[in-house]
């Protein structure tokens, strides 16, 4: 596999990947930590291509279902190198980690490919094993006595996908309000016209009827929260 030239089909997909990751690091990723980051995510993720060239199984799927895989490890290695950035495991030791999480996930895809198993089934058993891995790594660690009992702790309260998850579901909370906000904004103008309107063409009437679907306006909302 050493030299193996990879189709730039292959290749420009990775780079594809790198330039969705890059601005996603979260800001206490320091510069090298981030040049160590990238580096490995591309030869992790072009390693992976390469062994799907050469298996016999993974060649029977189409590239976009080879991609799949790709994007999962390179996604998996992403949010994994984060943790050990955050974990106080010495940085010698997290290559050794990042391998075991690699095998594994080598393994788990390989399976998945040779069960036809489906993307949500591939993504459910990746995330299960990845983080038994990391786990099992860090107690090891622990075990060798390369880590001290709070560091362990530590690197085991590390989640980087679980915390972007929650700043992805606050986003999406905060962005929820604020459509509801121009909404109700633009109803309050063109409810203001329309006011304004009725005044003028029909006196009092249309005064009346304005108040009325002000009145119904309110009180329906408030009966859809009873």
């Amino acid at each position: 596999m050493d030299g193996q030239v990879v189709d730039k089909k292959y290749t420009d997909f990775i780079e594809g990947l790198i330039v969705q990751i890059s601005p996603l690091l979260p800001p206490d990723v320091n510069e090298l930590q981030k040049s160590y980051l990238i580096t490995n995510i591309r030869k992790s993720a072009t390693l992976m291509a390469e062994s799907i060239i050469d298996n016999e199984e993974f060649n029977q799927i189409d590239f976009d279902k080879q991609c799949f895989y790709i994007q999962v490890l390179a996604e998996w290695s992403f949010h994994k190198e984060i943790d050990l950035f955050r974990s106080g495991i010495p940085a010698r030791y997290w290559k050794g980690v990042m391998q075991k999480i690699w095998y594994t996930m080598w393994e788990v895809m390989f399976a998945c490919v040779k069960n036809d198993a489906t993307e949500s089934v591939v993504l459910s058993l990746v995330e299960r094993f990845v983080n038994r891995t990391y786990k099992d790594a860090v107690e090891e660690l622990k075990e060798q006595s390369v880590i001290d009992k709070e560091t362990e702790e530590k690197a085991k309260e590390q989640s980087n996908i679980a915390i972007m998850a929650e700043e992805y579901r606050i986003e999406r909370k905060v962005s929820e309000k604020v459509q509801g906000f121009v909404k109700r904004f633009l109803l309050a103008i063109i409810l203001g016209t329309v006011v304004a309107f009725a005044i003028i063409k029909f006196k009092m009437i249309g005064l009346v009827v304005i108040l009325t679907i002000l009145l119904v306006y309110n009180i329906m909302p408030a009966k859809k929260d009873e």
